[in-house]
C-alpha cells in the first residue's frame, strides 16, 4: 500500500510527472506527516516528500503563504507537501531538459556521486514498488 497515492496521482497529472515517480521518491524519501528532520547544513527536510527548508522563499511566494504558513503546510498537509515535491522535480526537469533520472538525483543533491547514487536507488525502489515478486 502506498501511502497518499490518490494525491500523489492528481499531482502528478497535474504537473506532467510519470505516475510512479512521486511515490518512488516518497519511499526513499521515508518521511511522513510531521517528520522534521535536521541537516548537517542548517536546513531540515520536512513532511511526507522530506522537502529541504531552502524551498520555502520560493514556494510560499508560489502559494501565496507567508513562509511560516508554507513551513507548516509543508510539515503537517501531506497533499501540499507532495505538490511542492512535484514543483521542485519540474525545476530539476527543466534544468535537465527533461532527463527524468538526472532531475530524481538532483532532487537528493548535486553532488555527482550523491545525484547518480540517488537515481540508482530509484531505479531500484522502482522496479520493488512495481513490479510482481
Amino acid at each position: 500500500m502506498i501511502a497518499y497515492l490518490k494525491c500523489m496521482l492528481i499531482v502528478a497529472a497535474a504537473t506532467g510527472l510519470p505516475p510512479r515517480v512521486l511515490p518512488v521518491i516518497q519511499a526513499i524519501e521515508g518521511g511522513s506527516v510531521g517528520t522534521i528532520h535536521q541537516d548537517s547544513n542548517g536546513t531540515a527536510d520536512l513532511g511526507v516528500m522530506q522537502v529541504n527548508t531552502i524551498w520555502i522563499p520560493a514556494l510560499a511566494a508560489r502559494a501565496g503563504l507567508t513562509q511560516a504558513e508554507t513551513e507548516q503546510h509543508l510539515v503537517y498537509d501531506p497533499c501540499f507537501n507532495i505538490a511542492a515535491s512535484a514543483l521542485i522535480l519540474r525545476s530539476y526537469l527543466a534544468e535537465t531538459d527533461n532527463a527524468l533520472l538526472p532531475a530524481i538525483g538532483d532532487y537528493h543533491s548535486h553532488t555527482p556521486a550523491l545525484n547518480t547514487a540517488y537515481a540508482a536507488l530509484a531505479e531500484s525502489k522502482a522496479r520493488e514498488l512495481f513490479t510482481g515478486p
